[in-house]
């Protein structure tokens, strides 16, 4: 059994990789493993993340400095652009090298690490992911020693606790992710717009700058923005939107967004694409979406009949707790590891 792991990569409190990281820090503690974390920037210095990590028992060594890697030590790579960028450095130390892509695409980086053999296993959260990258990656580098596995992440629900009431008042409806542009469709104002409610709506974007605006527009005064968490928090935003309408130009792998929303009640209307389609069941724990349209239309229902809206947000909670419990996570990084180990 894996006794020490070696992250390369700070986590984070918002965003996916990140903070995906940041709930599976929790897994490994309980397994009684030893966390060296390296930071790839000098960012993680004036994060107040820093001193709860250290509190935690966790080392967190100075930023790109790999002296605590020793030979076997497993060091893994959540989606970090450091940790790609220093593998051949990493992989002088140990080859038990893990990377996780969070993405639904292979970056160049990747594919050259592989055709190069610097990375051990490559971890998924999406078994359909795996199932499209591992014989692209496997053309590059047929070496059998390199495994594929997929793993159950964890996700603390604990951090973003049921909603049981919001405003009476007003529908209050929105989106959440990076500023990246690609996290937008074109269409986004559109849809926001020919939503309708009974009530009043209210609308936040949590995640917008100039870039979001240069891609979808400005959004109309009925629509508040925030730039990122240090606006408004996650645990706010989810307390303000009973429906969050999520159209994206890009195709999500294993959202964390999904989790959060699911376990504070709030109802997800997003694409019919990507991890979307394993995470929600149409018409169940959420709705599935595959034009402007259809997120119009499953948007206003939802505003216009809260019973069922409520039934769906009770249903998407217990499908949150079946995806990702720590006991399910807990077996299957112990799977991981074991693998590792062979």
């Amino acid at each position: 059994m894996v006794s020490k792991l070696v992250v390369y990569g700070f986590p984070s409190r918002y965003g996916g990789a990140g903070n995906e990281l940041l709930h599976q820090i929790t897994v490994w503690l309980k397994l009684g493993i030893q966390l060296h974390i390296i930071p790839a920037n000098t960012r993680y210095r004036g994060d107040k993340l820093k001193d709860k990590l250290l509190a935690q028992g966790i080392t967190i060594e100075a930023e790109n400095d790999i002296s605590c890697i020793e030979p076997g030590d497993p060091v893994i790579g959540f989606c970090d652009d450091g940790f790609l960028d220093n593998i051949e450095r990493i992989h002088t130390r140990s080859e038990n090298t893990i990377y996780v892509n969070c993405m639904t695409w292979l970056f160049k980086r990747e594919k050259r690490a592989m055709r190069d053999g610097r990375i051990r296993m490559f971890l998924y959260q999406n078994d359909s992911v795996r199932q499209q990258n591992m014989p692209v990656l496997r053309a590059l580098n047929s070496n059998p020693r390199v495994r594929f596995h997929t793993f159950k992440p964890y996700f603390d629900a604990h951090q973003f606790p049921w909603v049981p009431e919001r405003d009476p008042e007003s529908t209050g409806v929105g989106r959440i992710s990076r500023q990246d542009p690609d996290k937008f469709s074109a269409w986004t104002l559109h849809i926001y717009e020919y939503m309708v409610s009974p009530k009043p709506k209210a609308g936040l974007f949590l995640g917008f700058d100039k870039r979001s605006e240069a891609k979808i527009g400005k959004p109309p005064a009925w629509i508040r923005t925030a730039h990122d968490h240090r606006s408004v928090s996650q645990q706010e935003f989810y307390r303000h939107c009973g429906i969050v309408l999520q159209p994206m130009d890009t195709t999500e792998n294993w959202p964390r967004v999904g989790f959060e929303a699911m376990s504070s009640g709030s109802v997800l209307v997003v694409d019919k694409r990507g991890g979307w389609q394993q995470m929600i069941e149409h018409g169940k724990t959420g709705w599935l979406c595959s034009n402007p349209r259809e997120f119009i239309y499953y948007a206003s229902k939802m505003a216009f009949e809260p019973e069922l809206r409520d039934r769906i947000a009770a249903a998407a909670r217990e499908r949150c707790r079946e995806l990702c419990s720590l006991e399910s996570s807990l077996a299957s990084w112990q799977e991981v590891f074991a693998e590792l180990d062979s």
